[in-house]
């Protein structure tokens, strides 16, 4: 009697087959997670698109001068090279607000040890 205690139920297929259903979610939710587009890098680009196309028109129409269309132009370069950079250019698990500080790794001198 009591070795029919101690024997544990084998799992059932069904039990396997939640089980590996739920990891594939969960997966799918972290790969789609990765593919979104960083919402400041987002807000960024759109921004920069109506200050191009602002000054673009108001270029067209002559009320700014080359130089102010020059200038217009570079800010508005540089402000798609930040937006990409955020977008492609950082690591995303290094980034994360929230995480508190980072923490150095301590090292260890073999030559003391010995």
């Amino acid at each position: 009697m009591a070795g029919k205690r101690n024997k544990k139920r084998p799992h059932s297929r069904t039990v396997e087959l939640k089980r590996q259903v739920e990891q594939e979610k969960l997966a799918s939710e972290k790969d789609r997670a990765k593919k979104r587009m960083d919402p400041t890098a987002r807000l960024l680009l759109y921004g920069d698109l109506v200050f191009l196309a602002l000054f673009s028109f108001l270029e067209y129409k002559g009320l700014i001068s080359d130089l102010a269309s020059g200038l217009c132009t570079i800010i508005g370069v540089i402000l798609l090279v930040i937006a990409l950079w955020l977008q492609f250019g950082r690591k995303r698990d290094e980034s994360g607000f929230g995480k508190g500080p980072r923490r150095q790794k301590s090292r260890i001198n073999c030559s003391k040890l010995e």
